[in-house]
C-alpha cells in the first residue's frame, strides 16, 4: 500500500511489473493500492516499485514517498478528485466496486 494511505477496501491488486509488459499475476508482483494511487501510478504522478514486500513510493520527483508525505491535515478538506473514466470512456461509479450483497429472503 502507498504510505500514508488509509484505505482498506475497494483496493486493486497492481502489478509491480506491468502486466501488459509481462508481468505474471504472482503474488510477488503484486500490491494493494486503492483506485485513487492505483490511477496516479498509471498516470505518472507516483512510481511504486518492488519486490511487493518491500515496496517503494517515490513521487513524479523521485523523492520516496512517506506516511507524513501524504497525510493532510484534519482542517483541510478532502481533494478533489476527477472520476476514473471506464474503458469505453464512461464515468466509473463507485458501486462498481461494492461487493454484491443479495437481499435477504422474504417470508
Amino acid at each position: 500500500m502507498v504510505p500514508g494511505c488509509g484505505a482498506t477496501r475497494a483496493l486493486h491488486a497492481h502489478h509491480l511489473v506491468h502486466w501488459e509488459d509481462g508481468g505474471p499475476t504472482e503474488l510477488w508482483n503484486l500490491a494493494l493500492v486503492c483506485p485513487y494511487h492505483h490511477r496516479a501510478h498509471h498516470r505518472g504522478l507516483i512510481t511504486i516499485t518492488g519486490p511487493a514486500d518491500q515496496l517503494v513510493v517515490t513521487d513524479a520527483a523521485g523523492r520516496a514517498l512517506t506516511s507524513a508525505s501524504l497525510a493532510r491535515p484534519p482542517t483541510q478538506p478532502l481533494p478533489d478528485v476527477a472520476p476514473c473514466p471506464g474503458p469505453t470512456g464512461e464515468r466509473a461509479n463507485w458501486w462498481w466496486y461494492q461487493p454484491y450483497e443479495p437481499r435477504p429472503p422474504t417470508e
